[in-house]
């Protein structure tokens, strides 16, 4: 029996989150193969700016430890923002509450905050400075 670095791994979606993979798999050794059906410019990444988020995805206790993972290498990546293509960005995102992130985040996201009417004036959103990936550089 092999070591999972023995095996061969497909990847399918060019994103932000399957690009990465696919590198982060190669760069332990992994044979990866990307199949994306859209060209990388087309993606949906590449309109929504690729802004990482804590999502509420299944299964729960792997997905928190991949969010955790992702931005602990996008801070890292967000160091050399030229090269790679992520930098840190403080904002607000609309249409979202602070009940959509778990403490397990917030915790990790300092400054984190409901936005103020002047911030955010049409809705609710949240303020908080994250990773944002600029998909033809990364």
């Amino acid at each position: 029996m092999g070591t999972e670095l023995d095996r061969d791994v497909l990847v399918i979606g060019g994103g932000v989150v399957g690009l990465t993979t696919g590198v982060v798999l190669a760069e332990r050794g992994v044979r990866v193969r990307l199949w994306t059906r859209d060209p990388v410019g087309r993606t949906t990444s590449a309109v929504a700016g690729a802004l990482w988020w804590p999502y509420r995805i299944e299964p729960v206790a792997s997905a928190r430890a991949w969010a955790l993972r992702s931005l602990e290498v996008y801070e890292e990546l967000a160091v050399r923002p030229g090269a790679t293509g992520v930098r840190m960005v403080e904002g607000v995102l609309g249409e979202t509450a602070l009940d959509e992130v778990g403490s397990w985040a917030a915790a990790r996201l300092p400054g984190l905050r409901m936005a103020t009417a002047g911030e955010y004036p049409v809705g609710s959103g949240v303020r908080a400075r994250l990773p944002l990936i600029d998909m033809p550089v990364h």
